[in-house]
């Protein structure tokens, strides 16, 4: 997609415009998605966009960005306009420190998985009906400290893949555990079909910006071609982004859980919760350990 494909879309723009960046993989192609990034700093939500046949997934970044995650995603964008070079000199100031953000982004995962791990443990004491949607955020977070320890990028589609790909060169001897806690042995295509439609539903309730579109064609193209694990564990990280929308108001949205336990998968007995949640706990502090 080149600029003037763009413009004929969106309009004329001034501001900086890449294509890429935090939520594009190598499925986008296969799925007619394109990412776009406008960088005029406007604090505003994703923007979905259908034309023809290709789905347009507008995102507004800032060239005064601090993020570590999102610098990180910067390094690999395709910068489509940038007449005053001001992109080109972010994109070569995120080249220049990627090692420290990819360790600072490590850590921030860390301390997040920590803090999930801490709610669902207080969950649980108040039988608080959303302790395991705080386990499997913990568990993503897990994954995402593991993948940036690594310098790899945390990818929704290709996360299993990635760690996966960890295991089999031996380089942490978590994945195996964080894997199993997933829950992704349970994934079957009639499994994701309804875990599918309550996420869908769910970025619906909480995005509202037609997401969920991006995330039903990505789903069906997995479960099309048989990534059955690797669909379920992309349906676990689109409920935790919206999740953690929320997360601040959950006495406001008690009726979200009813959506969450098929999108989520969530299936653990309480009986079970507490010795999961101890044995994810000592992961982090572990991890934490290779920071000091």
């Amino acid at each position: 997609m080149n600029l003037d494909e763009i413009t004929k879309i969106i309009g004329s723009n001034d501001s900086p415009i890449a294509l890429g960046g935090y939520d594009s993989d190598n499925f986008d192609i296969n799925c007619g998605i394109q990412n776009l990034i406008i960088f005029d700093g406007k604090d505003i939500s994703d923007e979905i966009i259908t034309h023809e046949s290709k789905i347009l997934k507008i995102s507004h970044g800032s060239l005064s960005e601090t993020n570590s995650e999102y610098l990180i995603h910067y390094g690999n964008i395709q910068i489509i306009q940038d007449t005053q070079w001001e992109l080109k000199m972010l994109v070569s100031k995120v080249q220049e420190k990627k090692n420290v953000l990819f360790s600072t982004s490590a850590k921030n995962s860390l301390v997040e998985s920590q803090l999930s791990l801490s709610k669902a443990k207080n969950a649980l004491e108040h039988e608080d009906p959303f302790v395991s949607c705080w386990i499997k955020s913990g568990i993503i977070f897990l994954i995402d400290s593991i993948l940036f320890q690594n310098n790899i990028l945390p990818n929704p589609v290709q996360a299993l893949s990635s760690m996966r790909g960890l295991k089999q060169k031996n380089t942490n001897q978590f994945v195996d555990k964080i894997i199993s806690e997933t829950g992704i042995e349970r994934a079957t295509s009639s499994l994701l079909i309804r875990m599918l439609k309550s996420t869908c539903g769910f970025s619906d309730m909480i995005e509202k910006n037609q997401n969920s579109i991006i995330i039903e064609k990505k789903a069906n193209y997995l479960i099309q071609n048989s990534l059955f694990a690797d669909c379920y564990l992309y349906l676990i990280y689109q409920n935790r982004n919206n999740f953690y929308k929320i997360k601040d108001s959950l006495n406001k949205n008690p009726d979200k859980i009813h959506v969450l336990k098929t999108a989520f998968d969530l299936t653990t007995t309480s009986s079970d919760l507490s010795d999961t949640i101890d044995s994810l706990s000592e992961i982090p502090k572990s991890l934490l350990f290779n920071f000091h």
